[in-house]
């Protein structure tokens, strides 16, 4: 019997082609990471305070590109990156609204933190208001949660705190935690929601002194003061302050009393209000303080029943996120504090974490598309309009950050996290040299 040897032949020539073309490949990769290391580190922009850049190819799992990447910034609203990660973990695909249970002829029920109730950016869903406005119990009741709520983060900047990025965190918050005011006449102002109009006085004082301010329990404004038609302003609202313990008795309309010392039912029924991904782009799209600290108080509640930050941060980083290089110094769940340090690396891990565990589209819709929306709108726009970057920023004084994913022209989809710390003046310059680094990543893959 004759033997052909054509047939090895040819599949040895085919072998060693391919390790010939992953050898060619592999060489391409390193040569493409050394340029791009070059580029970070020889930059002059990034050279003016310092920077840390991990560049992670999510299909390997292997970094191509690392500076200062084991090195711990302050990443101000990139933190809001692991609040998404512990709410995917946490949640299913809707907020818990309230926690109930009936006592006879009497509703029970316990706040959850949800950051929507009565909320004007999401009007739409208010199924925990409606059901207790129409809730046929003769007597409704309010149970609380254990412990005591610091309603300012640990390290949030004290003069912040009548600013709208610094609303304060709630067991029960109402109204996304602000109060508006509009101009309805240049000398006249209203405020919204309308529960707080008793608190707006207007006064014939000289605006040379003031335009508004807050004295006691009042809101005042100067009438001398001429507003422009398009004035607007949002004041965080202090219910110890401005309003009684009441409110939701006034909201509703009828009484609602305490619940202490009521029977703690083995279960409660959860009633579920807004769909989870529409409050978490959301938060992520308006980087949205006061939606990553509420939400990672529901994730509290509902993994420990009870509403303490620390808690579920401690459990996420010793239970889910265990595989991070450095361990983070993580405080709170939107960014605001400087306490809050963590390397681009972990960032990077994070990221590779919900690449693996969440459906590909899914999750870039939860970031914001450069040159199309959120806080990446101005920048890293990709061509006819198409996105290829997906990214959360996180800026204040002296700080920037970028994190996400570069959709890059070969269709190949890579990780990156670039964090800058320590700089003095405008970030705009550090954005254009982001931009110019993220733009070499999709061309070159």
């Amino acid at each position: 019997m004759r033997f052909s040897f054509l047939p090895a032949i040819a599949l040895a020539t085919a072998g060693i082609l391919l390790l010939s073309s992953c050898a060619t490949s592999r060489h391409a990769e390193r040569r493409f990471a050394k340029k791009i290391q070059k580029e970070v580190e020889k930059s002059p922009v990034f050279n003016r305070a310092f920077t840390g850049f991990t560049l992670l190819d999510p299909e390997t799992g292997k970094t191509l590109t690392d500076i200062n990447g084991d090195k711990y910034f302050t990443p101000a609203s990139n933190t809001k990156i692991l609040t998404l990660a512990t709410c995917l973990e946490m949640l299913g695909d809707s907020v818990p609204a309230l926690s109930y249970y009936h006592l006879g002829d009497s509703l029970v029920f316990r706040a959850t933190g949800d950051p929507t109730f009565l909320n004007p950016n999401f009007n739409y869903w208010q199924k925990g208001y409606h059901f207790l406005l129409q809730s046929p119990a003769k007597r409704i009741f309010e149970k609380s949660y254990q412990g005591h709520l610091k309603r300012f983060g640990p390290g949030w900047a004290w003069e912040d705190y009548e600013y709208d990025y610094s609303t304060r965190r709630e067991k029960f918050p109402l109204f996304g935690g602000l109060m508006r005011l509009s101009a309805v006449r240049p000398d006249s102002l209203k405020i919204e929601p309308d529960y707080f109009r008793k608190l707006l006085r207007p006064v014939p004082w000289d605006s040379g002194y003031f335009s508004i301010t807050e004295v006691e329990h009042f809101i005042y404004y100067s009438t001398k003061t001429r507003f422009p038609s398009d004035y607007e302003r949002f004041i965080p609202i202090n219910w110890q302050q401005f309003i009684s313990d009441h409110r939701l008795w006034d909201i509703l309309g009828r009484p609602v009393f305490g619940g202490y010392g009521l029977p703690e039912p083995d279960t409660m029924s959860t009633l579920y209000s807004t769909p989870l991904d529409t409050v978490l782009r959301r938060m992520m799209y308006q980087s949205d303080n006061f939606i990553a600290e509420q939400m990672l108080l529901v994730c509290a509640g509902q993994k420990f029943d009870i509403l303490q930050q620390d808690t579920i941060i401690k459990w996420m980083l010793d239970s889910v996120l265990t595989s991070l290089p450095q361990r983070p110094r993580w405080v709170d769940g939107s960014g605001l504090s400087r306490y809050n340090l963590i390397s681009p690396r972990d960032l990077a891990q994070v990221l590779f974490k919900l690449w693996k565990e969440q459906p590909r589209e899914f999750l870039l819709s939860l970031f914001p598309a450069g040159g199309v929306n959120g806080t990446v709108a101005d920048f890293y726009k990709g061509k006819n309009g198409k996105p290829y970057v997906f990214a959360k920023t996180g800026g204040m004084s002296g700080v920037h950050c970028l994190s996400g994913y570069v959709v890059c022209k070969s269709g190949k989809t890579l990780i990156f996290s670039f964090m800058h710390n320590n700089f003095v003046g405008s970030n705009r310059a550090w954005k254009e040299e982001m931009q110019r680094i993220l733009e070499m990543i999709r061309e070159g893959n």
